[in-house]
């Protein structure tokens, strides 16, 4: 008897100490789950809820913004103001904001205001910061004391959603200078409508374009310093790149302006100025490109090319949706490549992937070990079709989607932009690259543009075409900011437009100088408006400013 009551006692004392145990588990659970609930940690945040803290104002033009998507009467912006409401502002240090405009990082001033902080931001301070006629993209990231990060991007359309193309093309920037006294402060308005592409050393170039002001005079307009021929301008049409402030000023006595001439060899830019009576010049400077040495058909090098093109995704969901011809696009450029006229790259120096073969390590792997084979002498081609977008839950991180990517766990089963840009800038010693990106076949994951379904603007196709530090190499995507890339069977029995059009272009339709050359710069002329043609403007592909027009891609059948 004495036995079993002592083996009765540890039972009871085990009882106690568990249940003090369990107690302090709640306990410290119950901490956890409140500071979490504070924190925000517990919930999944969804891109509506990370863009939450900001509102976008444009003081000149008296509007707030807090859609992603909006259409603004003009480019001639000289500040913005981010808010960054008090409710977030409060975990927010001044340190931790960070601003872009069309990916480039700002400079920009933070204060106290009643709603929050203010982030203003000067665009008159840098001319690569001023916003281009179009479509612009402004961001900004915040993140607060519990490392959380909260993003919001803006895509603004000045003016016509169709302008800007021959400032975009040109990589040309503005200025304007007012006069020192007198009523009239506004500058002319400058509408370029050639050149259209880059502009070289030693080339012969037709500068065309008309000037206005809401004096109704437009004094003079010089060209590369001389006095360009004026005449009664037409309707107008091309890229606005110089308008005035405000918009609702009015604009008349449209004069056109001409000139004609050879770029000087030692030239770094082409100056375009109009002058109004009051003294006040708008200024257009589009940068000239050094011509780089052409790769003829005889080109010695060796040719690497890396295809990638993926239909089918393992983790196909309803608002991720597999495609139909992104592998077959990849297949035609494959094929295009191995032939005479398309290069003649060696099958050794070709690799190519496709559905379940280009999956996310292998690709790394692939890049990792292929792109350094070329040494500085060789030709590196890209070629990515499939899908690209943000990560639902951090935005401001782009990826392309490889076959086993999970959308809910982007940045392990994604390729990260970032990442394949650092392999071309350190890894890639190829004085001449090129890269075609045929991404978001269906505008992200849901098909719908941002703007429709509310969450956050997918800028894959505005850093594809930045994924160069250095200029001179060609990059071309397949569609603007925040376009789908169309793919049907109306296009050669089932392509991408894009590549449809690209292989058109690179088998001699973009032969525009008819020298048995085609050549980076004539075939991003081709394809752009093609596309445009076949899509009713609804895709326009993007070049990377400082497109190397010179550079030879394939060699133009006989016609």
């Amino acid at each position: 008897m004495g036995g079993l009551l002592s083996l009765g006692r540890p039972p009871s004392s085990l009882a106690m100490h568990t249940r003090i145990i369990l107690s302090l588990i709640l306990y410290i659970a119950s901490i956890i789950a409140s500071h979490a609930a504070q924190t925000g940690q517990s919930q999944t945040i969804t891109a509506e809820g990370l863009r939450e803290p900001f509102i976008l104002e444009l003081p000149e033009l008296k509007v707030r913004i807090t859609s992603p998507f909006a259409n603004i009467p003009t480019a001639d912006v000289r500040k913005v103001r981010f808010i960054v409401l008090k409710r977030f502002a409060d975990s927010i240090n001044y340190g931790r904001i960070f601003t872009k405009v069309n990916g480039e990082s700002m400079t920009h001033d933070v204060g106290p205001v009643s709603e929050g902080y203010q982030v203003v931001c000067d665009l008159d301070s840098r001319p690569r910061f001023r916003l281009r006629p179009g479509k612009n993209v402004l961001e900004i990231q915040a993140i607060d004391r519990s490392r959380r990060s909260y993003f919001a991007s803006f895509v603004l359309v000045a003016g016509d959603s169709a302008a800007g193309d021959s400032l975009l093309a040109t990589g040309a920037t503005l200025e304007t200078s007012l006069a020192n006294s007198g009523e009239d402060r506004l500058a002319p308005a400058v509408t370029l409508i050639e050149p259209s592409s880059p502009v070289r050393q030693s080339a012969t170039i037709r500068v065309y374009g008309t000037a206005e002001d809401d004096s109704g005079t437009v004094a003079s307009v010089t060209v590369a310093n001389r006095p360009a021929r004026l005449s009664p301008a037409p309707a107008r049409r091309g890229a606005v790149v110089v308008r005035p402030a405000p918009s609702s000023a009015a604009l008349t006595g449209a004069v056109a302006f001409e000139r004609t001439f050879q770029v000087p060899a030692d030239a770094d830019s082409v100056v375009i100025e109009a002058r109004d009576r009051a003294g006040n010049v708008a200024r257009v400077l589009i940068p000239v490109v050094r011509r780089e040495a052409v790769i003829s058909s005889k080109f010695s090098g060796r040719k690497f090319a890396v295809i990638i093109g993926i239909s089918d995704y393992k983790y196909e969901r309803a608002n991720f949706s597999d495609l139909q011809y992104a592998h077959v696009d990849a297949r035609a450029v494959n094929e295009f490549l191995r032939r005479r006229d398309g290069g003649g790259f060696a099958d050794s120096d070709i690799l190519f992937m496709e559905n379940e073969g280009a999956s996310t390590q292998a690709v790394r792997a692939a890049l990792d070990r292929f792109l350094s084979q070329a040494g500085r002498d060789d030709l590196v081609l890209i070629y990515l079709a499939g899908h690209g977008s943000n990560d639902p839950h951090a935005p401001q991180n782009l990826y392309f989607l490889m076959h086993d990517t999970n959308v809910d766990d982007m940045s392990n089963t994604a390729l990260p932009m970032t990442e394949l840009k650092q392999a071309l800038d350190t890894k890639v010693k190829a004085e001449r690259v090129v890269v075609f990106i045929d991404t978001c076949h269906s505008a992200g994951l849901t098909g719908e543009k941002p703007a429709a379904r509310g969450g956050e603007n997918n800028l894959i196709n505005l850093y594809a075409s930045k994924l160069f530090a250095e200029k001179g190499r060609a990059v071309i995507t397949a569609s603007d900011v925040n376009e789908s890339s169309f793919e049907d069977r109306r296009w050669g029995g089932g392509h991408g437009v894009f590549t449809f059009v690209l292989l058109e272009g690179l088998s001699g339709k973009a032969d525009a100088d008819r020298d048995g050359l085609v050549k980076a710069g004539e075939l991003f002329a081709y394809v752009r408006e093609r596309v445009r043609e076949e899509t009713g403007n609804k895709q326009n592909p993007r070049a990377l400013p400082g497109l190397n027009a010179d550079l030879s891609l394939s060699v133009a059948a006989k016609r």
